[in-house]
């Protein structure tokens, strides 16, 4: 969501109605956003019989040019009841609840740079569904009856400003029924609370004292002085707008009731924080050196939350190894939520996880591990607008493949990075990285192809540019030098440059800036030297410009491999090869580290907005995509394995069964496809009632398989016959 701003010349109060009736169809927003937000400090209440919120945030900030007014993003379900100064005087502001989402509050006077200054927000609400946040489809901000609730950083629950971009010191008094844990990040203490939630700023009103009897006086009673206008505020406007013109009592905020605990969060360090989950929780801890972590799981979900720690625990020490020290304090939380939010979302401190990933049957290593990294880049590392989000989301999923690559073997683990590359290639063609925030929808699957993969992608041919050392001590150095602090692109190109010691600005605008990758075409000779030997000679062409990367090419032979780095600069780069047994093969960039197409990865590709397509409950279009890819190629192991889950989900279990066999019999990429097409056909079998056969289909997979999982499943197979979900 855009963050606007609006400015007025300095005039009468009572002109400033007018001003903001006139500028509601005229708002825009300027360039350079001055506004910066130091702190806040909110007490609010969740009251689980009404589903209700609550809440006043008392926000103080500084501009960096004077202005007269202030807006902040603000969830449209909650409503503001009024806007005080720090003399607790009312302010005038408008609340666009439908549209714009914004809270828009005129100041009494414009603004001094570098003297910070205060407004009160008192608010309350029903959080219900995703009525009021920024996306139609997600709640961002729920009360449950049961006391199941959340809050998420991007639900805007408070006055929010700078998306990923503007931290503060906040300190944070949450009121909840007893009984409920508050999960959140800066924790201090807890205490009973009698009274309300969100306790009254006006004082106490005790009975005036009895007059006293008066006694006679010489001089005259002096002339009355004429009392002062009331501090209230107007009714609502059509306009949605308050102001100060007509006196009103101050309204009275909702209040929970029977026995209650006030949970008190604070950071007198500047983070973005927001995300707190609110539940009957039972919680799993490991520690990792100085780090407790933390999974806070309804009950029935331990065992699932004791692994989803151990992940925790083997991210945690490779990120603090490979960048920098964990900033956030003795302990790292996640804690599940319902499913009908976010799959995942992470703030300073705390990850919040949909109730579906503890159901899963494969652990979501990948999921889990990015959120841990995005405790160093997205919140350690603070981003200066969304518009530089590759920096955060592209180098915390390749912070997944540094976990990967010391726990993984090099098959299992160049299998995991041809998977990271064909997902980069399914919407290359869209956008790039440093327009797709901007460009595209950030719950897109074209956009986290684009931000996720491939932007972890540039992250691994950065690696290979530089070499290790150097590319480690970036991102070290990065990490060190900008943590609390905000990084644009432009600020890590030049941190790049200055570390590498070399102009990088190629590198940024071939990857960063544009779109479009490599394809490589080999045109070679092989020569029968005396002696027995074999000399392969030739060329590698593409046509990218400007492309400079050293690439790989491996010579098979019967019995051994010759590999060699060409330097490209251009377009071009020769080779020449040597073995002593005759060649088969030429490989290129046969460890997967240039972002690259060929034919074979253009069949992968459509499969994979198949498999999209899938995922979005789109069957027909993903049937398109999948048959589309085989008529591409015909023994694409892959198309025909996605074709054969397809049409099992169908219960077309004959179809499934062909497609099975297919796959068994196409080219067996990748290499995993073997052992779950023979898997997934004996499960057609049974589904057909054809149970030896099934049995038959298990014992292949449990004698000649090499995947680990699909043994495991295979044998559960064979004590139980596979039958499909009602």
């Amino acid at each position: 969501m855009a963050h606007a701003f609006w400015e007025v010349a300095r005039r009468p109060v009572p002109w400033l109605l007018a001003v903001l009736v006139s500028c509601l169809t005229t708002w825009a927003a300027p360039a350079d956003d001055p506004l910066d937000v130091l702190d806040y400090q909110i007490d609010a209440e969740i009251i689980p019989a009404t589903q209700t919120f609550v809440a006043r945030a008392k926000v103080r900030m500084d501009t960096r040019r004077p202005v007269q007014s202030v807006v902040f993003e603000f969830n449209g379900a909650l409503e503001v009841r009024r806007v005080l100064d720090e003399n607790l005087q009312p302010l005038q502001f408008t609340q666009d609840r439908l549209r714009d989402l914004d809270l828009r509050i005129a100041l009494p006077r414009a603004t001094t740079p570098g003297t910070p200054f205060v407004v009160i927000v008192e608010y309350a609400g029903q959080l219900l569904s995703a009525e009021g946040g920024v996306l139609t489809s997600k709640r961002l901000a729920y009360v449950g009856q049961d006391g199941a609730s959340y809050l998420l950083y991007g639900g805007r629950w408070f006055p929010f400003h700078g998306y990923a971009a503007d931290t503060a010191t906040f300190t944070l008094n949450l009121t909840v029924p007893d009984g409920l844990t508050v999960v959140g990040y800066g924790f201090q203490a807890k205490q009973p609370v009698t009274g309300p939630g969100v306790p009254s700023l006006e004082p106490e009103r005790r009975p005036a004292p009895a007059p006293a009897t008066p006694r006679p006086s010489p001089r005259p009673s002096p002339r009355p002085r004429p009392r002062r206008p009331s501090n209230a505020f107007l009714p609502s406007l059509p306009v949605a707008m308050r102001g100060a013109d007509v006196p009103q009592a101050a309204p009275t905020l909702p209040a929970g009731t029977g026995p209650r605990t006030r949970w008190s969060f604070a950071s007198a360090k500047s983070v973005l924080f927001g995300n707190l989950a609110v539940g009957r929780y039972q919680v799993q801890t490991r520690q990792q050196g100085e780090t407790e972590i933390r999974v806070y799981v309804r009950p029935g979900n331990e065992a699932r939350a004791a692994e989803y720690a151990d992940i925790a625990v083997q991210a945690l020490e490779r990120y603090e190894r490979s960048f920098g020290p964990y900033a956030f304090g003795p302990t790292l939380a996640m804690a599940e939520i319902d499913d009908e939010s976010l799959e995942s979302s992470t703030s300073a401190g705390v990850t919040l996880l949909a109730s579906r990933l503890f159901r899963t049957r494969e652990l979501p290593r990948e999921l889990l591990c990015r959120e841990v990294a995005f405790q160093w880049w997205g919140q350690g590392v603070v981003l200066k607008s969304f518009d530089d989000a590759w920096l955060s989301q592209g180098l915390a999923t390749y912070a997944y493949l540094l976990v990967e690559e010391t726990r993984r073997n090099n098959a299992e683990f160049r299998e995991l990075v041809r998977d990271f590359l064909e997902r980069a290639l399914a919407f290359e063609s869209q956008s790039s990285l440093r327009r797709a925030p901007a460009e595209l929808d950030d719950q897109s699957a074209a956009y986290r192809s684009i931000m996720f993969y491939k932007g972890a992608f540039v992250f691994r041919m950065l690696r290979v540019l530089l070499g290790d050392e150097t590319f480690f001590r970036l991102l070290a150095t990065c990490y060190t030098q900008y943590l609390g602090r905000n990084i644009s692109l432009s600020d890590f190109e030049n941190l790049a440059t200055q570390t590498a010691g070399q102009d990088l600005r190629w590198f940024f605008a071939l990857w960063v800036d544009s779109t479009g990758v490599p394809e490589f075409v080999p045109d070679y000779k092989i020569l029968r030297i005396p002696g027995g030997t074999y000399r392969m000679r030739g060329t590698l062409e593409q046509k990218l410009e400007g492309f400079r990367m050293p690439v790989e090419v491996t010579l098979e032979t019967k019995g051994s491999a010759e590999r060699a780095t060409l330097q490209f600069d251009g377009r071009e780069a020769s080779f020449s090869l040597t073995s002593t047994s005759e060649p088969r093969d030429l490989l290129i960039d046969p460890d997967v580290k240039i972002l690259r197409t060929s034919d074979e990865l253009r069949v992968a590709v459509v499969v994979r907005r198949g498999i999209q397509h899938i995922e979005d409950g789109e069957l027909a279009e993903a049937q398109q995509q999948f048959e589309a890819a085989i008529r591409v190629n015909r023994r694409s192991s892959w198309a025909w394995y996605n074709l054969g889950l397809l049409y099992l989900s169908q219960r077309n279990y004959e179809k499934a069964r062909d497609a099975f066999d297919e796959a068994l019999d196409g080219d067996l990429r990748p290499r995993w496809v073997e052992s779950w097409a023979a898997l997934k056909k004996g499960n057609a079998y049974d589904a057909l009632g054809q149970r030896d056969r099934a049995v038959a289909e298990y014992k292949k997979v449990i004698e000649d398989g090499d995947d680990a999982a699909a043994r495991q499943q295979a044998q559960q197979y064979l004590e139980r016959p596979f039958r499909p979900e009602p």
